[in-house]
Formats: structure tokens, sequence, C-alpha cells
């Protein structure tokens, strides 16, 4: 592995013909020069344990000792490392796009595989991929290159020595402290505190001790139950901006407390999903264990704190922007609902102007106006961001999120003049399986929830309405099936999170002592860790095949 990403730091990252045009002209290309010996080595399982790219040329050593070039130009290429790869999806005249970008390459199921173009190839640690214009995904495994010692005349070659287990990097952990040494009582008084990091084994960031002043409090609305839940959710405010974990740079931060998911996945899966349909910002998230005043408080997810900045919701209030949330419990300082029951609030400006505050109620009623017109499949184009609207959808019926029906927890951003557009993703414990009170008779993994019910009842609010459009079905299918695939393969990446957590689950459940209790809203107490993964993974799997097959059937 340390050859690999020694190759990966010292190879050139391409800049590819990835140009957004204003207008598309789609013709043929023709194959770059290899790449069929680069299909013939995926074909026949090949491995590889180099890789280079020169002059714009990928180069490829099989554990064969056989090699293949491939010529890159007009090819879009990323060395990810332990990143991901961009999205890939469809544009007009059902062009490829990567990260957005068009690639020139137009999608044909109909082709075969040898007659096809790459148009998007990207290399992580374990794999190279190559996205192909007929939608296929092949994927080379990498290998580390085994060396084999020549003996000497005469002598026995010696016994290759057992290889040494990877040591397994602990979760970070988390102590803070209150200046006062009692525990945190309100979710609106901040109280102050010391806070110190230690990821000794260096897990996610290259530092040892991170120790600094910082404010907390509670958070959260059902989550915040400190006379029921002693497990409770906190909002941080460090002194100063850090980089915590390599995520954002930024003072704010969540410790999500994951009281009710037991499988201690949920939000973090989901943010997952978030990442391959494409939000404009998806909550970076990472396990730790807390301590409070000494004492141990269990596995979380910390959390980027969902707020107006750069590298978050990055809009621009200033200039009239604006970035609501959806929330029944209607708890900021300025709320209204809309005509159709959709309960706002405004989170940025938290105390808008009369001007700001008349400009967003007017949209809204003109929005759902023009939704409940007669014409309507013709106008309300004009006021939201279409796409956004389908990938918040897609992730949010697929985890049956049962707060995702435009009832909670769902934010938007208004541009000044612009389209309002379903942001970002948050808050997914009660999903995928983890609710007993969505009413509709069905097993968890079966029935729409978004499609045809918001807060206010079934055949109700915005998408019920907007599935009406048959325009807007024929985008849901297709984004449904270009992201299909991703969702089916993220599946493996369940117990991945489960193995990076080592022991934590279980020193979490030996502290709180609750896997043989029914927690609201559970929908089903497994007795056990593994019984908690193994429902969340058997509803991942039933939803998906589900899902893809009732949304192909509208």
């Amino acid at each position: 592995m340390k050859r690999f990403l020694h190759i990966l730091a010292a190879a050139v990252l391409l800049l590819v013909s990835c140009q957004e045009e204003e207008s598309i002209v789609i013709t043929p290309k023709r194959q770059p020069e290899g790449y069929i010996d680069l299909l013939v080595a995926y074909r026949t399982g090949k491995t590889y344990y180099e890789l280079s790219t020169t002059n714009d040329i990928l180069k490829v050593v099989f554990n064969d000792e056989s090699e293949a070039q491939m010529s890159l130009d007009g090819v879009c290429f990323d060395l990810c490392g332990d990143g991901s790869p961009r999205v890939v999806a469809t544009g007009r005249e059902d062009e490829y796009l990567v990260g957005g970008f068009p690639t020139g390459v137009a999608r044909n199921v109909n082709l075969r595989d040898e007659d096809s173009y790459p148009f998007y190839i990207y290399v992580q640690k374990s794999a190279l991929h190559i996205r192909i214009s007929n939608g296929n995904h092949l994927v080379i495994n990498y290998k580390e290159k085994e060396v084999t010692p020549t003996p000497g005349p005469g002598t026995e070659p010696e016994p290759e020595p057992e290889p040494e287990p990877e040591k397994f990097k602990e979760l970070p952990k988390i102590y803070m402290t209150t200046d006062d040494g009692k525990t945190i009582s309100s979710k609106t008084e901040y109280k102050g505190g010391t806070i110190k990091i230690i990821d000794a084994d260096h897990k996610y960031w290259d530092t040892d001790v991170f120790e600094t002043r910082m404010q907390i409090r509670g958070r959260g609305n059902s989550t915040w139950d400190p006379w029921g839940k002693p497990k409770l959710p906190f909002m941080i405010k460090l002194e100063e901006k850090e980089r915590i974990f390599n995520l954002s740079n930024d003072k704010s931060w969540n410790l999500l407390a994951n009281w009710v998911d037991k499988s201690l996945l949920r939000n973090r899966v989901c943010f997952g999903l978030s990442k391959i349909v494409g939000m404009s910002w998806t909550p970076k998230a990472v396990p730790v264990e807390v301590y409070l005043n000494g004492a141990y408080f269990g596995v979380y997810d910390f959390v980027e704190h969902k707020k107006v900045s750069k590298e978050r919701v990055n809009i621009n209030t200033e200039a009239g922007d604006m970035y609501f949330e959806i929330e029944s419990n209607m708890d900021e300082p300025v709320c209204w609902e809309t005509e159709h029951g959709h309960p706002m609030m405004f989170k940025d400006p938290e105390y808008p102007t009369d001007e700001q505050v008349a400009y967003a109620k007017k949209f809204f009623k003109d929005f759902e106006d023009a939704l409940w017109a007669k014409d309507f499949q013709a106008v309300y184009q004009q006021y939201i961001d279409v796409n956004s609207f389908i990938n918040y959808f897609i992730v949010e019926e697929f985890s049956k999120d049962v707060d995702g029906n435009l009832r909670k927890s769902t934010f938007l951003t208004l541009p000044m003049n612009g389209k309002l557009e379903m942001y970002h993703l948050w808050d997914f414990d009660i999903s995928l399986g983890n609710c007993d009170y969505y009413g509709d008779g069905k097993q968890p993994w079966e029935g729409w929830w978004v499609k045809n019910q918001n807060g206010h009842g079934r055949n109700h609010g915005w998408y019920y309405r907007l599935f009406m459009d048959p325009e807007f079905v024929k985008l849901v299918k297709k984004r449904w099936n270009e992201v299909y695939p991703e969702f089916r393969a993220f599946y493996d990446q369940i117990d991945v999170m489960v193995e990076d957590m080592g022991d934590g689950p279980k020193r979490n459940h030996e502290k709180w002592n609750r896997l043989n209790t029914y927690d609201w809203p559970q929908y089903k107490v497994t007795g056990s860790y593994q019984g908690e993964v193994d429902w969340l993974k058997e509803n991942y799997a039933k939803r998906l095949e589900w899902m893809n097959t009732n949304i192909n059937n509208l």
C-alpha cells in the first residue's frame, strides 16, 4: 500500500476537457487508445500493483507483470486517494456530467462495453474505476505486489513471516469539562468549559492532542430529553475557528448522541447517500467517544453544524439570500405556515427585516399558487431548483425518514431573485426501519412516504402535487436509475463503518444497557448490537429493491 500511496503523491493530476459550455453539441468520440486493453484486464479479473500518469497517458502494471497504457486525452480523470469521486449524472441530450460539468459524451445503454467510450476514470486506494458511456462501471482492484526473495546457492528458502495484522486505530476521544463541574441542562444557554480531543492513532487528522476553551449547550428536539434520555446531544462553540478532523474550518460543531439509533450508523449512512446524489452541502461526520466532566457518555457523531458559511451553507445573506427550515415546532423568532401547510422558519437571517419577511411569504405563496394552478406543469419550474427537489426526494424517500415529508428538519435556500433549493439533508436517526408510527400499516421498507404524505396528512403537500407532472416523474425515474448502482454499492460501506468503530459500540451499550429495551420510536428491539446492524442492513437492502421497482413503475 505504501508503494501505491507514493505513486499517488507523485502522479500529476490531469486537467482535462470538462469545461462547461452554453450550448451542447455531442459528437461521437473515438475510443482512446488502450481502452480495450483495460477492458480485457477487467473481464479477466486482473489486479494491478502500480499505476502512474505521464503526459496524459495512464500506465497500469498488473500483478502478472503485463502492462496497459491508455490515453487520457478528453477523459475526466481524478486521483481520489481516501476521498470520494465526483458525482456522475446526465444532463440535456442525455449527456454525462461529471461533478456538474459536461463531458461531451452521450449516454447510450445499447452499446456493448467494447463499443463504449470511457468518460470518467478515477483512482482510489483500493481500485481503478472506469465509467463508460453505456452506463457500466468497470472496477480493476489494486493488490500489493508480492516480493519473493531469491535464495542463495545450496540454501533453503526461508519461510515467509506471518504478516502482522494492521493495528486498529481507536476512535478519537473527546473530553469536555464545564467550568462549574455540572452537567448540561439547557439547550438555549451556553456554559463555559474546556474541550480536549485526543486522536493518538491519527485516525482522522495528524494532531495527537488538541485543547481549547469552548461554550456548550444542549441541542435537538425529540432527542433533547434530560429526564428520559440520559445520553444527550450537544452543541459546541470553540474559542477560535479550527479545522477539526480535517473537516471545515469553523467554531460551531454538533455532537449527535444517536440514542434511539442503536446501530449508531443511520446519520452517517444517509450523509453518504447525500454525497452520492450531490446535494449542495453534505454535513461531514466522524464517530468519536465522549467524556463529560470525567464520565463516559459513549459513541457520538462529531458533525459540522448547519449554518451559513463558506464551507457549509454557502450563500450570501448580505446580498439578500435566505436560509429556511421546515420545522413543525416553529421555534425560531420568525415563523409562519404556508397556505398548503408547510411550517416555515427563517434560519438566517435570524431576525429578517420586514421587507425580507414580506418577500419570503409572497415567494412561497406565489410558488404554491403556481403549483396548484390549472396549467402548473408549465410554471412551477420558475420557482424551484427541480434537480435539488429530486435529489432530496430520492434520499428522504429511500430512507423513509419519518421527518422527511416536509414536516421537520428540511433546509432550503432562496437566493435573492433566484430559485428555491433543497440545499442539504439532516437528522436520520428515525429512518431505515427505526420508526413505529408511520401509520400506513406496511413493513418499514414498503410504501410511499414523502411522495404522498406531509405533516397534514396523505395526498397533500408539494411532492404530492409535483408527482402529478409527467415530466417531473420522468426526471425522478431518470435520476433514480443514475444513482441506483451507487446506492447498491454503498450497502457494503455499512460493514466498513461498523469495523471503523471497533469496540466503541460495545463500550457505548455497556454504559447505557438499552439493547433489550424499547426506546421510542423503535420499530424492533433486536437484543444485540449485531442485531441492530443487521436490521439496518435488511431495511436498506429491501427498501432499495422496493424503490427500484416502484419508481420504475410510476
